[in-house]
């Protein structure tokens, strides 16, 4: 089994999968979690796991997250919503601990 998402800042993506993450944490299922990204904006597949702003005036506490920097500009895509420089912080660790695999894709 595999739940595959579109993934930018993580809350559409968690809401998919988190209901069937409680088994793969239990260890009842082996099911797979892709979180897919936009090549403009890879904050899980390139960016840095470490604490960052959640904006870019710096008026966010520091969150522990997969981030390209709050000061990265993407160019624009049609997916506008998926241009966040950063991911949500239980995503961010769901992706460091291994049970959630990101993935970049190009527009076309």
């Amino acid at each position: 089994d595999i739940v595959v998402g579109c993934v930018g800042g993580g809350s559409n993506f968690s809401g998919l999968a988190f209901p069937f993450l409680r088994d793969r944490l239990q260890g009842k299922t082996k099911t797979r979690f892709l979180a897919a990204e936009p090549e403009a904006c890879p904050s899980i597949t390139r960016g840095k796991y470490t604490y960052d702003f959640g904006d870019t005036g710096e008026m966010t506490p520091l969150v522990k997250m997969h981030t390209l920097g709050h000061n990265f500009i993407p160019d624009g895509i049609h997916a506008g919503g998926l241009r966040y420089h950063g991911m949500a912080p239980l995503v961010s660790a769901l992706v460091d601990h291994g049970y959630i695999e990101g993935v970049a894709y190009p527009q076309r």
